[in-house]
């Protein structure tokens, strides 16, 4: 009885093992059906690159591409009766970690010279790894079942530019190297800090590439109007910020000891700069789902695109990207020391006070960005409230059609919103810097942008 019990058992053990071995033999033999590979060489990669996104734009397609010129291409071919055939292509960025997909309507009408080229791999090229092979295997803009996505979709609405050169007239500049990640970037204010080019009289000229940027800080001068009564004043300085994933941040350091020219602050009694300030946030993206019935309502149909410019079938519609951070910031209010009046010559700093403690430095800051998956339409909300009790709300929209970007952006500064010092080193005076005055007020800024 026993031994018809082991031999029953051993009996199944056979049968399990053989159905395994063929299993693993046709997993093995499918795996082997599909050869996959890394084009490490560079030109190449430049190369069909190129050709692929001038292949877009003449077909008015570029607007839905976010592959760069910088990145990486992985090749999958299929065997099929005795012949190798193109089954996928990818692009990979190596700074962000992301995977691109390539339109293949469109890579199937680029010259047969260079196809060929490559896929008879004679080149130098690299073996991928699991991950590579699971983004040609299983590609997807959401990365798992929580429905998080890459970040990097809305990041580059926001970090810089999607195409090669943006000039705007909200006073930025961006330009994209063509085989690189590096960028040229000019912006004014610093934005992320509540201190909004509208009130803040500085400008950035620095480099960026996908997840820092450094920067020098040179002032300008801003004048009052209805809105605007107190401007805060800048001066020389330098600046670094990143981004990731999931934490960024950014210091600056704007240096008080300068000579100040008498015409390039508001008011030489009152000059009040923000001398030190940092920010760290954590952030997440998420998928978001359609808000609308866009069947009726044909501008936010086309919103609704996908890559392939067909209208989704899916419920996804862009990237919501959250930041939640705490920043510090230390303003001192100073003014200008007796001397010539001349606008030429100019003149130290005499400081009265300095708001650098934990209740007057310290703040909180969130920000929520959404980009449309095609591109087209791009959306953020922001608010800064810090313990001294200035803080601000901050909003935007930008919508893109076809080279040309139409924005707005709407600076709110709360009732009594400011900071207060003291007047002077000599008694206990307090004075109130008010940007918008008591009362408050809100700014709105319409702009354009190019973009090439």
């Amino acid at each position: 009885m026993n031994m018809k019990v082991n031999l029953n058992t051993l009996i199944k053990k056979i049968h399990f093992l053989v159905f395994s071995i063929i299993f693993l033999f046709g997993s093995t033999t499918y795996s082997q059906d599909l050869i996959s590979w890394e084009v490490a060489d560079q030109d190449l990669n430049r190369k069909f690159i190129e050709m692929y996104l001038n292949k877009l734009i003449e077909n008015d397609k570029f607007d839905q591409n976010s592959i760069q010129a910088s990145d990486v291409i992985i090749v999958q071919m299929q065997k099929q009766d005795g012949k190798l055939t193109l089954k996928r292509l990818r692009a990979k960025n190596y700074d962000s970690g992301e995977y691109r997909k390539f339109m293949m309507d469109q890579v199937n009408k680029l010259d047969p010279g260079i196809m060929n080229t490559i896929k008879d791999r004679k080149y130098k090229w690299a073996e991928i790894n699991r991950r590579d092979l699971s983004a040609l295997e299983t590609y997807s803009n959401i990365d798992n079942i929580l429905n998080e996505r890459s970040f990097k979709r809305a990041r580059d609405g926001f970090w810089w530019t999607t195409s090669q050169v943006e000039v705007s007239t909200n006073q930025s500049v961006y330009i994209r190297s063509k085989s690189t990640n590096q960028a040229f970037r000019l912006e004014t204010g610093i934005s992320d800090l509540g201190l909004y080019r509208q009130f803040f009289g500085n400008t950035l000229l620095g480099l960026s590439n996908d997840i820092s940027s450094t920067y020098f800080i040179i002032p300008r001068k801003l004048s009052s109007d209805n809105i605007i009564k107190q401007p805060l004043d800048g001066t020389f300085g330098i600046g670094f910020k990143f981004d990731t994933h999931s934490i960024g941040g950014q210091i600056n350091y704007m240096e008080s000891g300068n000579k100040f020219k008498t015409g390039k602050v508001f008011d030489e009694n009152h000059v009040v700069l923000p001398s030190a300030s940092g920010l760290v946030y954590w952030s997440n993206t998420f998928a978001i789902n359609n808000f609308a019935d866009f069947s009726k309502l044909g501008f936010l149909k086309r919103i609704n695109k996908n890559s392939a410019s067909s209208e989704r079938t899916d419920e996804v519609f862009g990237s919501l990207r959250l930041k939640v951070g705490l920043s510090f910031t230390e303003f001192i209010h100073a003014k200008l020391k007796p001397g010539s009046k001349d606008s030429k010559e100019g003149r130290e700093l005499e400081i009265t006070d300095r708001l650098n403690t934990v209740d007057e430095a310290i703040g909180f800051f969130v920000r929520s960005e959404l980009v449309t998956d095609n591109k087209k339409l791009k959306a953020y909300a922001q608010a800064n409230q810090s313990f001294n009790g200035f803080s601000n709300l901050g909003l935007g929209v930008e919508y893109s059609v076809k080279v040309l970007k139409i924005g707005v952006e709407i600076v709110s500064i709360p009732k009594a919103s400011g900071l207060q010092f003291l007047e002077s080193n000599s008694n206990d005076t307090l004075w109130k810097w008010l940007p918008a005055g008591e009362a408050g007020g809100q700014i709105i800024s319409p702009y354009i942008s190019f973009h090439f």
